[in-house]
């Protein structure tokens, strides 16, 4: 508590406590029906100066109360250590075929590569060992796996290559919230929600957000060569 609010309640406190104490005494030569009412009084003014006494004993607590839960909040996601430098995000269950999600997770697996060896970034995809579908884990269990390496990734990075009903769309979104820096590749055939393909403009609640169109892999693999880290700036 500061001493501007200390200082005024312990002088009223003790100013009450001392007016209870002269109408004890002024009560004694007075006649019965005078002396009930100054005695009524004193008690009064006494009940004042106890609650002045308590809050004067209540409030420090609740500052160092205060103090104490703000020591013991949790550390901001820009605090924390980060595993990976990049999470990959890109469909894959949600393929029609097995052949299809084969042939796409072989393009991932050549950006993977382009990260790690022209930004120097430890990559995170799900995908990277799960060649076949035969190989997906549950959903509850992969989801919980992502989503904890996604909180500890720097960067985000979304590949659509067809319009899918995909989970990607849901990590995209919490990217967002963690304010990841994010970029999103889309084929030429495919459409963003209105508010990835806007996301750069919200201001300060989202974070940096680039978006490009490619038509083959080879594209964004050439990007990451030739742009390197700078492509998330």
């Amino acid at each position: 508590m500061s001493q501007g609010i200390q200082n005024p309640l312990t002088f009223l406190g003790a100013a009450l406590s001392t007016t209870a104490s002269v109408i004890i005494a002024l009560a004694a030569g007075k006649s019965d029906d005078n002396r009930a009412f100054l005695i009524f009084t004193a008690v009064f003014v006494a009940i004042l100066a106890l609650a002045f006494l308590v809050m004067l004993l209540m409030r420090p607590r609740r500052s160092r109360d205060t103090s104490t839960a703000s020591s013991r909040t949790e550390p901001a996601p820009s605090e924390l250590e980060m595993t990976y430098d990049v999470f990959l995000s890109s469909p894959m269950a949600s393929f029609p075929t097995s052949e299809q999600y084969e042939e796409h997770r072989a393009g991932m697996r050549q950006l993977v590569e382009a990260l790690e060896r022209h930004c120097r970034f430890k990559v995170y995809y799900a995908g990277l060992h799960l060649p076949t579908w035969n190989s997906f884990q549950r959903p509850d269990i992969g989801a919980q796996r992502d989503a904890a390496a996604l909180r500890e990734s720097k960067r985000f990075l979304l590949v659509v290559p067809l319009p899918l009903v995909s989970s990607i769309y849901v990590e995209a979104g919490y990217a967002l919230a963690l304010h990841k820096p994010s970029v999103y590749y889309h084929h030429v055939d495919v459409e963003l929600p209105f508010m990835l393909r806007h996301a750069s403009q919200y201001g300060n609640d989202f974070p940096r957000c680039k978006e490009y169109r490619y038509a083959q892999i080879e594209e964004i693999v050439q990007d990451i060569e030739m742009n390197k880290s700078s492509l998330f700036d």
